[in-house]
């Protein structure tokens, strides 16, 4: 039993640490946002979906309203990624989604004339977990920005 325990662990671990080095497509599926967002015609949502792929030749993460949606892009940033161990994504527009746990993610765009990451123009929390996302607060986000 304890061989067979442990061996379920070991397994876990390799798979979570694999995980936070590389992006997978196990990033994929449907999101609950802590806060909505803006969606197709006016309206908001508190759902995205992501998808992890290739464009262009490089890694990226496509982060949509809705399925059929146009997604915002956002291209995975290998050298931040091992500097704080987490999958780190950047998009043109100047916001970062940066891995929280295995299904969760925090996205913030820190102010350009702040002094440091703590002074957002935005953030918001992304997660597979319905129930983390209704959990999540401003609060939570800059402490783990702050731990980072």
């Amino acid at each position: 039993m304890k061989y067979i325990l442990s061996t379920i662990i070991l397994c876990v671990s390799f798979t979570l640490k694999a995980q936070d080095s590389k992006p997978t497509e196990a990033i994929n599926g449907k999101y609950h946002l802590m806060d909505a967002e803006g969606a197709s015609q006016g309206k908001t949502t508190k759902i995205k979906f992501f998808e992890f792929g290739e464009l262009n030749g490089k890694e990226v993460l496509a982060i949509a309203a809705c399925e059929k949606c146009m997604p915002a892009i956002y291209t995975y940033k290998p050298e931040e990624s091992k500097e704080i161990n987490r999958l780190v994504f950047f998009n043109s527009a100047g916001l970062y989604v940066i891995q929280y746990d295995n299904e969760s993610f925090v996205m913030i765009m820190p102010n350009p004339n702040g002094e440091d990451w703590l002074d957002f123009m935005f953030s918001n929390f992304y997660s597979k977990n319905s129930t983390k996302a209704e959990q999540m607060t401003q609060e939570k986000i800059k402490a783990f920005i702050e731990n980072l």
